[in-house]
């Protein structure tokens, strides 16, 4: 049994759900196409979304005052007016991963059964749902 390639299957059902639409937010898509699924050692995958700015829409940020580095004012196209500072409200969160790794805990992991035989893949269900359940009562 090759311990990365199930692994690799687990990160591509979770990227599968993460992207579905309704879950992941986006406005062009930026974020939706940016999810990529890679290898980690020898046994392990990870599941990312290359953007900058993924890890703020996830999570969440603090109201931001942007003001500029070399200038004295601030300027862009379809302002009124230079600016000597903006001022960005705090966000909240937004985090579309952890909505799929419920909805996996909720699916289970019988697509892991053509490899691993069902009675396995439901063992393996049992635990992920265990983990969810120790996580939600922390």
């Amino acid at each position: 049994m090759n311990l990365q390639r199930i692994s690799l299957q687990v990160a591509e059902k979770l990227r599968e759900i993460a992207t579905r639409q309704g879950n992941v937010p986006f406005d062009k898509g930026d974020l939706r196409k940016a999810h990529v699924v890679e290898p980690s050692g020898t046994e392990d995958a990870i599941l990312a979304a290359n953007t900058p700015y993924a890890r703020a829409v996830h999570d969440g940020r603090p109201a931001l005052t942007i003001k500029p580095k070399r200038k004295k004012a601030l300027a862009w196209k379809g302002g009124r007016h230079p600016a000597k500072s903006v001022k960005q409200p705090a966000r909240k969160g937004n985090p579309w991963l952890a909505r799929a790794v419920d909805e996996l805990e909720r699916e289970g992991l019988d697509f892991l059964a053509p490899e691993l035989g069902q009675d396995v893949a439901d063992e393996l269900t049992d635990a992920l749902r265990a983990r969810g359940l120790a996580v939600r009562q922390r």
